[in-house]
């Protein structure tokens, strides 16, 4: 587990976050969601399973990827851009 890229993602994620609600049109919205989806999943292989359960990085981790109550936020970027490619328009 590399700390810079690790810290990179995450601050990546969050910036990508940040940009969700600042969004235009249909196309930077979906742009934005996909690649809040691939900053997810290099967060995810930056870990390994053990900083996944405990350590430094954990509760982020459970932050993104467990469900609390309905689906997680990992699950919600992902259904966003299943409903998108359904035809259905944020915006």
């Amino acid at each position: 587990m590399d700390k810079q890229n690790v810290e990179k993602a995450i601050d990546r994620i969050a910036t990508l976050q940040e940009r969700l609600y600042y969004c235009e049109n249909n196309l930077q919205y979906i742009k934005r969601l996909q690649a809040l989806k691939y900053w997810l999943h290099k967060f995810d292989s930056f870990l390994d399973k053990a900083s996944r359960g405990k350590g430094e990085y954990a509760a982020v981790y459970e932050s993104y990827f467990h469900v609390c109550s309905g689906f997680s936020f990992y699950d919600r970027v992902c259904n966003s851009i299943r409903v998108y490619e359904y035809g259905n328009k944020p915006f």
